[in-house]
């Protein structure tokens, strides 16, 4: 029989029959030894404790769930007798006391009997989708779509999302009605998500920085339309799916726009914009104690910035700022860049000591805002960007010991607004979307950082976006949500696994 979803009426036509059939889809005949008028039953299998195979019966109440059915010529219990009782799990036959599906395939829901090995919606796992072919249970492309099992998220941009070590959790952003204080935890393993509660959850915002403690998720500042920039945050524990407020005394100002790094104790807070210019303050956050202690000192040369990116070198102990706008105090135009121009690429900050020191200006990137920064265990990897006039496409490592280094080989196509992730266990820095000259992109880019070398692009799979987020799971970059050149938001993602 080719497949099951279209049962054979003769098929149908023994559903009442309680004889053996030859055909192996129907109850094998029990196996039976007479001896006298009334004969002996044998069974397979033992009921005593620690035995295996068929549960003794001799009706149907011995019997638990699913095995409810007590074949009384056997004796054993069974979870259909004919083909009638397979009607809870549609698409499926009787088969030796077992509802199951024909020709080797598997049940995967209410007529769904799939093969697993080619199926492109099920491919070697029953809701596992790929975007292309099913080649013997795998997906032949690198990218496959994020579940839509469970309740997932609604389309947004410019939300937060971070990788808690077996989830991805996403939250916040602007939807088609507003900003949303609601997320989801995505489980790439079953390919199913669950809401984020909304208990204490932080007041609904967009452009929001996040960062992962271990074991929680602290989101701060952001924009609110119904509040403006904010001054304060929540914590999220993905395990116990629970919120805790973060406490407001002595926190910075509002803002948005600001970077936030995480030292493995503190979270630091620096820079952004508020409702009126560029700012040159921050703070650092302890969980553990739930309090705020302000960053006094400032950095060599005085001067705000926003949009920018930070980063913490775990080696080193130290913040690094690179790029970004400056203010729009001392200019006609909020168009100044850090960068090649009077004033440093980049800062370092030390927050044992409150001490700021410029980063090397030599072969530094050109000034840019909108870009990525990754760390890759030893040195800041910076790609893309805005520059004032175009986006760009160039990128450099900064290594504490040696300076500036230029990317190598054939630069990605130049963007702003992109993601860009560091998977540690492929030593590559992988960059995808973002736009140029106002065009949503749904290109990327693998950087091999021990060769400095850009290896290639990315396949396309999934339709261009920016404001979106991507996280690494250390082999695989999760992309999520995002804007469409409709400014239109997306409730889709992808997985790719170079």
């Amino acid at each position: 029989m080719a497949s099951i979803r279209n049962v054979a009426p003769w098929l149908l036509g023994m559903a009442s029959l309680s004889t053996a059939c030859v055909d192996a889809l129907r109850l094998e005949p029990p196996t039976q030894t007479g001896t006298g008028g009334g004969g002996s039953v044998t069974t397979t299998g033992s009921g005593g404790e620690g035995g295996s195979g068929p549960i003794p019966c001799s009706s149907s109440l011995d019997c638990p769930e699913p095995t409810s059915l007590c074949d009384t010529v056997k004796h054993e219990c069974a979870e259909c007798l004919s083909l009638g009782d397979c009607s809870f799990r549609p698409g499926t036959v009787c088969s030796k006391g077992a509802c199951v599906c024909a020709d080797s395939l598997h049940y995967c829901g209410p007529n769904r009997c799939e093969d697993l090995t080619t199926s492109q919606q099920n491919c070697g796992k029953c809701d596992h989708a790929c975007f292309g072919l099913c080649v013997a249970g795998a997906c032949a492309d690198p990218w496959e779509p994020v579940g839509t099992l469970g309740s997932p998220p609604s389309a947004r941009r410019h939300h937060v999302a971070v990788w808690s070590g077996s989830k991805m959790v996403v939250w916040g952003g602007t939807t088609a009605s507003g900003q949303t204080a609601t997320g989801g935890l995505y489980d790439p393993a079953t390919y199913t998500w669950t809401s984020t509660t909304l208990v204490g959850a932080p007041l609904a915002r967009e452009r929001a920085t996040v960062v992962w403690t271990g074991t929680e998720m602290l989101v701060w500042g952001g924009y609110s339309s119904q509040a403006g920039v904010l001054a304060d945050g929540g914590r999220f524990n993905p395990a116990k799916n629970s919120w805790t407020p973060m406490s407001t005394s002595g926190s910075p100002a509002g803002r948005q726009a600001h970077s936030a790094v995480w030292t493995g104790t503190e979270m630091i807070v620096w820079g952004g914009t508020s409702a009126d210019n560029q700012l040159t303050s921050g703070a650092r956050y302890n969980p553990t104690t739930d309090k705020w202690t302000p960053v006094t000192t400032l950095p060599p040369v005085v001067a705000s910035r926003a949009n920018h990116c930070g980063i913490w070198d775990s080696n080193k102990a130290l913040m690094f700022l690179v790029g970004g706008f400056g203010d729009n105090v001392t200019q006609s135009v909020n168009d100044q860049f850090w960068g090649n121009g009077g004033v440093t690429a980049g800062v370092s900050y030390n927050p044992v000591g409150e001490n700021w020191a410029n980063l090397s200006d030599l072969v530094q990137p050109s000034a840019r805002a909108f870009h990525t920064c990754v760390f890759d265990g030893q040195r800041t990897l910076v790609f893309g960007g805005y520059d004032g006039a175009s986006e760009l496409g160039t990128g450099a490592s900064f290594d504490p010991a040696s300076g500036w280094t230029t990317f190598g080989g054939n630069l990605p196509d130049a963007r702003r607004d992109h993601t860009a992730v560091w998977l540690s266990a492929k030593k590559t820095m992988i960059v995808f979307g973002g736009q140029a000259a106002g065009t949503p992109l749904d290109s990327g880019a693998t950087y091999d950082a021990p060769a400095n070398l850009w290896t290639g692009s990315l396949p396309r799979a999934l339709s261009p976006r920016y404001g979106h987020t991507a996280v690494s799971t250390g082999d695989k970059m999760i992309v999520w949500g995002g804007t469409n050149s409709q400014s239109a938001q997306l409730a889709d993602g992808g997985i790719y696994t170079p």
